[in-house]
C-alpha cells in the first residue's frame, strides 16, 4: 500500500519546502515546548494524523467508506501553517533588536520561496466575476436554464468542475468523475468525445440515449458536421451549443 501512500504525500509536499520546515518546527517544538495543552496541539495531534496517513489499513479502509483520490484530503487535518507559525514566532522572540528583523526576513524569505503561484495551475484562474469561474460557464448555463426543470447538457472538459456549482439545474452525463480519474466503469459518450474521434453520428446517438437536451463544444474542437438529432443551436463566447431535435427515452422535449 505504501507505493499509493507515498507518491500521494509527494504529490501534495509541492516543492517541498513546507514540508522540510514543518518536521523542523516540529521537532523544535518536540523538544522546546514545556506547556502540555500546546504539545498536545503543536507536536501530538500532527504525529498521530501523520501515523494514521501512513497506515495501509487506514488507506483501505478510507477507499471502502470513500475515493481512495481523495485519500490526501487526511493530511489537512495536520495544522501544518500554526505549527511553522507558532515555531517562528517562538524562535524569533528569543531575540531583539536587529537580529530579530532578520529573523523574520529569513523566515519571511523561507515562506515566499516554498511555493508557486496558485494560478499556474491548470484548475486555478484569476477571478473573472462575483462567482469566481470563467464567464462562459455563466454565459452558456444562463441561456440553457429551464426554469423549473432539470437538464441533461454534454459540456467541455474545462467547464465540467464549474458547471453544477452555478446551477444545480444543469445535468452533466459524466464529470467530475472523469477529472479525477475515478473510471468506476466505461463510458461510451465519454470515450467517444473524450479519447474517440468524435465521430458526429455516434455522438448524436449515445447523447439522445444519454438523454442530453443540448451539446457544448469549443469551436475549436467543433464536429466535422452537426451530431445526428442535433441542430445548431447558438453560439456564445467561442463555443457552439448543439440542441436535441427529437428527445429521446424518458427525457422531456424541449420548448421552443
Amino acid at each position: 500500500m505504501f507505493s499509493h501512500i507515498l507518491p500521494v504525500i509527494k504529490e501534495y509536499m509541492g516543492v517541498g519546502i513546507v514540508s522540510v520546515l514543518f518536521l523542523l518546527s516540529l521537532f523544535y517544538l518536540a523538544v522546546t515546548e514545556k506547556e502540555r495543552a500546546k504539545r498536545v496541539c503543536f507536536v501530538y495531534v500532527p504525529v498521530l494524523v501523520l501515523i494514521f496517513f501512513l497506515c495501509p489499513v487506514s488507506y483501505v479502509i478510507y477507499g471502502k467508506i470513500s475515493e481512495s483520490v481523495t485519500y490526501y484530503r487526511l493530511l489537512w487535518l495536520i495544522p501544518v501553517t500554526p505549527v511553522i507559525a507558532y515555531s517562528a514566532v517562538r524562535i524569533c522572540t528569543r531575540f531583539s533588536g536587529l537580529k530579530q528583523n532578520i529573523c523574520i526576513l529569513a523566515f519571511a524569505g523561507l515562506f515566499a520561496l516554498s511555493g508557486r503561484l496558485m494560478y499556474s495551475d491548470f484548475y486555478m484562474i484569476e477571478a473573472p466575476n462575483m462567482y469566481h469561474m470563467p464567464v462562459q460557464v455563466v454565459d452558456i448555463c444562463d441561456a440553457l436554464h429551464a426554469e423549473g426543470r432539470e437538464i441533461m447538457v454534454l459540456m467541455p472538459y474545462e467547464f465540467q468542475q464549474f458547471v453544477r456549482q452555478y446551477d444545480p439545474n444543469i445535468c452533466m452525463p459524466y464529470g467530475r468523475e472523469y477529472m479525477m480519474n475515478i473510471i468506476v466503469q466505461t463510458d461510451e459518450l465519454r470515450d467517444e468525445m473524450m479519447e474517440g474521434g468524435r465521430d458526429p453520428e455516434i455522438v448524436g446517438h449515445l447523447a439522445t440515449e444519454r438523454g442530453c437536451h443540448y451539446i457544448v463544444v469549443s469551436q475549436f474542437e467543433d464536429f466535422a458536421e452537426t451530431p445526428w438529432n442535433y441542430e445548431e443551436f447558438m453560439n456564445i463566447d467561442g463555443y457552439k451549443v448543439y440542441r436535441i431535435i427529437e428527445a429521446g427515452p424518458n427525457m422531456w422535449a424541449l420548448q421552443d
